[in-house]
């Protein structure tokens, strides 16, 4: 009778081993999706920060050649306004 209370309980151990190694591979598992998101996180922000500077230059070249426009316009103005006297 003993015996078979310990078959029993090896048995039980045994799947307890087997259900906690399967436990610690999706662990695992999780850990390197974590690390793969965190990384993936890491590159789109870096990607983000440089497309938000290169935004910020744009207007900046925007804005430059608005204000060269502006002033070739008035000049051309100016020249037509002193044809007329």
């Amino acid at each position: 009778m003993i015996n078979v209370v310990s078959k029993t309980i090896l048995y039980s151990m045994s799947d307890i081993i087997d259900k906690l190694n399967s436990l610690k591979e999706n662990v695992d598992n999780l850990n390197q999706k974590i690390d793969s998101t965190n990384l993936e996180n890491k590159l789109l922000k870096n990607q983000q920060s440089q497309l938000v500077s290169e935004k910020s230059e744009l207007i900046k070249k925007n804005e430059t050649a608005k204000s060269h426009l502006k002033a070739l316009l008035e000049r051309i103005e100016n020249i037509r306004d002193y044809g007329k006297d």
